[in-house]
C-alpha cells in the first residue's frame, strides 16, 4: 500500500467505512493504463481513454460549468478517472459532491495515483461504489427545490453505454419517488391531518379492513385501474364476473358503471375532493375502501359499508393509530390507489390477484379508459418539438372531470396544473414485448413497488393482464380470459362484525392532543416576542451590529429547538409545520452571509414559520374540541 493509497484509505475510513475495507482487500482484475498526453496525465481503459486527450482539466471545468451550483445543489459525479472532474467538483461546488464509481478497478487505481485525501475529507463530499448508497446519499439532501444533477466524461458513458443508461433510468426513477414523498409532505402533510381530525367522528363507525383478515381466503380478486387495456377486457369481465370479487379505483368505476359491471369493493384514497369520480352512481350495494385522511367528502355517499385501510407508511395514520390503539402494520401502501387495492385484495386472503387496466404507461396514444375520469387524455408525438406530449381531446370535458368548482377560470387553472406537471414529467419505461412506452414518472415509481410486492408476499399468485403496458416483474402476463378461466364461482360477500372502538380512549387520546399544542403555542410565542425585538432593531439601525447577530441567534436557537428537539417530541407539531420547515431549511441553507437584506429576509421567513405553526395549532386545536364536544360530552 503505497503512502497516497494510505492517505485516501484513511480518509474515506471517516466517510465510507465500508467502501474503505473493500478498496483495502480488493485485487483488481483490468487496471487503466496510465499515459501521458500533450503533457496530461490520461488513463486507458477498455481501448478508451477515460479523459479528453487534449485538455483533460479543461474537459472538467467545462463540464461542471454547465451545472447549476447553489448551496443546496446536488452534483453527482459518475466515474472518478484521475479525479479530474471529481476535484473541480470538490473545489468549486457550493453544494453537496457524491462521486459514484462502482467499477472498483478504476477507483483502486485513481486512488493509487491521486491523493484525494483533502477532497474526501470535506464536509460536502461523499464517495460511493453502489447505487444503494449513493441514494440514501441523495436523500439526505433532497430538497422539493433541488434536483440531483448527473455530471459524466463522455468516455465513461461511452465504454459502458448500458450501465450509464441503466443508471439515469435508475436515478429519475430515484428522483421522481423523492420529489413525490417531498411534494407530499409539502404540500399534503398539514391538509390530510386536518381532514384525519375531521373525518373522526365517522372514523369511529368506521371498521378496519383488518378486522375481516382472510374472510375471502382463496378466492380470485380481479383489480381494476383506469388504464386504456381496460377497454379491451370489458367483455370479460362481464362473461366471468360471478368467478372474482372486483376491486376498482375512483377512476376506473365509471366506466365498469357504463357497462353494467358492478364492483364488490371501491377503493378511494385521494386528499382532494375526488367526489365527481363516483357522483349520480349507485353505491348501496358496494363496499367502500378508504385512508382516514382521505376527503372527507367521499364519505357522504351512501356505501354497503365503509372500511378504514391505515396505511402503515403514511405519517398522518400514525395519529389515527394512536388515538384508537389500533395495529396498522398489515396495511401496506406506496401512495397509489392500485396498490392499496392489492394489498386489501391479499389481506382478506385472495389467492390470486389479477390486475386489469394497469398499464402504468400510455398505449396507443391513449392515457386512460375511453369512459374514465381521464378519458379525453391523449399522449402524442410531437414532431415540431421532437418530444411526446399529453394533451386534452376535450379540454373543457377533461376540466370539469377532475374540478368539482363551479368557477370554470378554476376549473380550466386546475386542469392547465395537471396537464404541466404531467408533461414535464414524461417518461420511458420497459414495455412487456420489450419496447420502451412513453409514461408518466409518478406511474414509473409504481412499477417496482408492485415487483417488490409480489416478491415479498410470494403466498399470492399474481397476473397482469395487460399485455402491451409496462413489464412488472413477478407477475405472470396472461390474457384476461386465460387467467379467469379456472376460477371458482363466488356468492354473495358479506362482510359483518361486531368490532367497536374504544371512545373513551380516543376521547382521553385527544385531549392530550390539545395540551401538546398549547405547549407548542407557548415556544411559539417566545419565538415571535424575539421576532418583534429584533424586527424593531432592524428598522431603527439599518446595518447588522453585534447586538443584532446576537439577536438573530437567539431567534435561531427558537427556531431549532421548535423544528428539532421539540418536533421530534412532539411528533403532531412537526406534522403541523412540515411544510413551513421545508421552506425555511432551504432559506437557511442558500445564506451565504449576514449582510443586512440577508438577515431581514431569514428574520421575516422564522416569522412566516411561526406564523404558520401558531394558525395551524390553534386550527387543529379547535377541531379537536369540536370532536370532543359534540360526541364526547366534554368541554376543554
Amino acid at each position: 500500500m503505497n503512502n497516497i493509497f494510505q492517505n485516501n484509505i484513511q480518509a474515506l475510513n471517516q466517510k465510507n467505512l465500508k467502501l474503505a475495507e473493500k478498496l483495502k482487500t480488493y485485487l483488481p482484475d483490468e487496471l487503466p493504463e496510465i499515459v501521458k498526453e500533450n503533457n496530461a496525465y490520461n488513463l486507458k481503459y477498455k481501448g478508451r481513454f477515460i479523459h479528453n486527450p487534449l485538455s483533460p482539466l479543461g474537459e472538467a471545468r467545462e463540464i461542471f460549468a454547465m451545472a447549476t451550483n447553489e448551496p443546496v445543489a446536488i452534483h453527482v459525479i459518475y466515474g472518478i478517472g484521475l479525479g479530474y472532474l471529481f476535484q473541480v467538483a470538490s473545489l468549486t461546488s457550493n453544494g453537496t459532491v457524491i462521486l459514484y464509481e462502482p467499477d472498483l478497478n478504476v477507483l483502486w487505481m485513481a486512488f493509487s495515483l491521486v491523493d484525494f485525501s483533502s477532497d474526501i475529507l470535506k464536509n460536502n463530499v461523499f464517495i460511493t461504489d453502489t447505487f444503494e448508497d449513493t441514494s440514501l446519499e441523495i436523500y439526505k439532501k433532497s430538497n422539493t427545490q433541488n434536483t440531483p444533477q448527473l455530471l459524466s466524461l463522455s468516455s465513461a458513458r461511452e465504454y459502458d453505454r448500458e450501465g450509464f443508461d441503466e443508471l439515469v433510468r435508475k436515478l429519475q426513477e430515484l428522483v421522481g419517488a423523492y420529489s413525490m414523498d417531498l411534494k407530499y409532505t409539502k404540500e399534503k402533510f398539514y391538509p390530510s391531518l386536518k381532514m384525519l381530525f375531521q373525518n373522526v367522528k365517522n372514523l369511529m363507525n368506521e371498521q378496519p379492513l383488518a378486522v375481516f383478515k382472510d374472510c375471502l381466503k382463496g378466492k380470485t380478486a380481479v383489480i381494476v385501474s383506469a388504464g386504456p387495456t381496460l377497454d379491451k377486457n370489458i367483455e370479460i369481465l362481464k362473461k366471468y364476473r360471478d368467478k372474482f370479487v372486483l376491486f376498482t379505483v375512483g377512476t376506473a368505476v365509471k366506466t365498469l358503471y357504463k357497462n353494467g359491471i358492478k364492483p364488490d369493493f371501491l377503493c378511494i384514497i385521494e386528499t382532494y375532493n375526488s367526489s365527481k369520480q363516483v357522483e349520480g352512481l349507485d353505491l348501496s350495494d358496494v363496499y367502500f375502501i378508504t385512508e382516514p385522511y382521505s376527503n372527507p367528502q367521499l364519505r357522504r355517499f351512501k356505501y354497503k359499508k365503509i372500511f378504514s385501510h391505515i396505511s402503515a407508511n403514511a405519517p398522518i395514520n400514525q395519529f389515527w393509530s394512536e388515538i384508537c390503539d389500533e395495529n396498522i402494520e398489515e396495511y401496506w401502501s406506496k401512495g397509489t390507489v392500485s396498490y392499496t387495492a392489492l394489498n386489501c385484495a391479499r389481506l382478506l386472503g385472495c389467492g390470486k390477484i389479477i390486475l386489469v387496466g394497469q398499464d402504468l404507461a400510455y398505449i396507443e396514444g391513449q392515457c386512460y379508459s375511453k369512459d374514465s375520469a381521464y378519458k379525453d387524455l391523449v399522449c402524442k408525438y410531437n414532431s415540431e418539438y421532437k418530444k411526446w406530449e399529453i394533451t386534452a381531446n376535450d379540454f373543457d370535458a377533461f376540466a370539469s372531470s377532475i374540478s368539482p368548482s363551479e368557477d370554470k377560470d378554476e376549473r380550466y387553472r386546475t386542469a392547465n396544473r395537471r396537464l404541466e406537471r404531467l408533461n414535464s414529467s414524461l417518461y420511458h419505461v420497459k414495455g412487456i414485448k420489450g419496447d420502451m412506452l412513453p409514461t408518466e414518472s409518478v406511474y414509473a415509481t409504481f412499477i417496482k413497488p408492485l415487483s417488490e410486492y409480489a416478491e415479498h408476499f410470494n403466498n399470492v399468485k399474481y397476473i397482469n393482464t395487460s399485455l402491451i403496458g409496462a413489464q412488472i416483474d413477478g407477475y405472470e402476463n396472461l390474457s384476461l380470459e386465460e387467467a379467469l378461466k379456472d376460477s371458482e364461482r363466488i356468492d354473495n360477500i358479506i362482510l359483518e362484525s361486531d368490532f367497536e372502538y374504544n371512545k373513551n380512549l380516543i376521547s382521553k387520546r385527544l385531549t392530550s392532543y390539545i395540551e401538546s399544542l398549547n405547549s407548542a403555542l407557548n415556544l411559539v410565542n417566545d419565538g415571535k416576542r424575539n421576532v418583534k425585538n429584533l424586527r424593531n432593531d432592524l428598522k431603527r439601525k439599518r446595518t447588522v451590529d453585534e447586538d443584532i447577530l446576537k439577536l438573530l441567534k437567539k431567534l435561531s436557537i427558537v427556531y431549532l429547538n421548535l423544528s428539532g428537539e421539540f418536533s421530534s417530541k412532539n411528533k403532531l407539531f412537526d406534522i403541523i409545520t412540515a411544510a413551513s420547515k421545508i421552506n425555511l431549511d432551504y432559506e437557511l441553507k442558500m445564506m451565504q452571509d449576514f449582510k443586512y437584506e440577508n438577515v431581514v429576509r431569514i428574520c421575516e421567513k422564522i416569522s412566516e414559520f411561526l406564523d404558520v405553526a401558531e394558525t395551524n395549532s390553534v386550527e387543529i386545536t379547535n377541531i379537536i374540541k369540536g370532536i370532543t364536544d359534540e360526541n364526547f360530552n366534554t368541554k376543554s
